[in-house]
């Protein structure tokens, strides 16, 4: 379009109409804003903003936190107290082990370390569930963070889930020199900057480069704000990474099993600052009262789990 704001102008109420059901804010009329904010949301899919297309307007607030989540409606309505009490819900139902991991995941934002994580478990063990409530505590502060996961469907099941690829333009052809398409000053770059926190769902299936790719460029964009960026591993962010050695490695055509080995993420030389977090009870037993179901799935749990 060769004027995107005159086009705006005349069908921006249109386009509002149905905001007030998705949104579920109780307003009798609809709100350029909210259009806004759908579009603004459509764009960041292609890595795109507003911002690029002057003179459009831009939705009222902080437009990194807008790029940085899909949850817009709920984010910007921003009722803190529903937020809260969502998180004290979640926190409530931690195990000891996932509250564990919960809290030195949590001291390591906090604290601004910079921590690298691995949390190793197999197929529920309630690793979703432990990422939705990490989610919920930096919602409920009004911090930005990052879901991304390594499939499509994985990424479904987190709160402003994205794929990898399409979150961070890592390259289709990785390689041991590849960085990731985010040039300085980009909307992307603001929001790497802004971010507290980045979990990556399914890490395992990915290939060692795609990390290493990513460590890179933000190592590269955070040097101006953190110069101690270039000495950490992804700039000096607490990244935590989640899945089973057990389940599906990335797949290299033709491969032997020493290339799929030396593909995967503890073959990078970032291993050696990631920390390791291991999950072992199955929460899927937890809501099963009968003893010989329980006995069965549990056998069949640890029949996949040596299989």
């Amino acid at each position: 379009m060769a004027k995107p704001e005159k086009v705006w102008d005349i069908i921006w109420q249109y386009l509002a109409d149905d905001v007030e059901f998705n949104a579920k804010i109780n307003t009798s009329n609809p709100e350029e804003k909210w259009a806004l904010m759908e579009v603004e949301n459509l764009l960041n899919t292609w890595n795109k903003s507003l911002s690029d297309y002057p003179p459009m307007p831009m939705p009222v607030g902080s437009h990194e936190y807008y790029f940085g989540n899909r949850l817009l409606y709920e984010e910007l309505a921003y009722n803190k107290e529903a937020l809260k009490l969502e998180h004290e819900s979640l926190f409530s139902k931690l195990t000891d082990e996932q509250l564990l991991i919960y809290n030195k995941v949590m001291v390591d934002v906090e604290s601004n370390k910079g921590g690298l994580f691995f949390v190793y478990g197999y197929g529920g063990t309630g690793k979703t569930f432990l990422w939705r409530t990490l989610s919920a505590a930096l919602r409920s502060k009004g911090e930005v963070f990052l879901n991304v996961a390594s499939s499509g469907i994985a990424s479904l099941l987190l709160p402003g889930g994205r794929t990898a690829h399409s979150r961070f333009s890592i390259p289709i052809a990785v390689n041991e020199y590849s960085t990731c398409n985010i040039s300085q000053g980009s909307p992307l770059a603001e929001l790497i900057i802004k971010v507290k926190l980045i979990i990556w769902d399914e890490s395992l299936m990915m290939h060692k480069h795609c990390f290493e790719a990513l460590d890179r460029t933000m190592r590269d964009i955070l040097r101006f704000p953190n110069p101690k960026s270039l000495e950490m591993s992804f700039g000096g962010k607490t990244v935590v990474l989640g899945g089973d050695f057990r389940q599906i490695l990335p797949v290299i055509p033709k491969g032997s099993r020493q290339d799929i080995v030396q593909a995967s993420i503890n073959s990078s030389y970032l291993w050696s600052n990631c920390e390791v977090l291991r999950l072992t009870k199955n929460l899927r037993l937890r809501g099963i009262s009968s003893a010989e179901e329980v006995e069965k799935l549990n056998s069949f749990a640890k029949w996949i789990a040596d299989l």
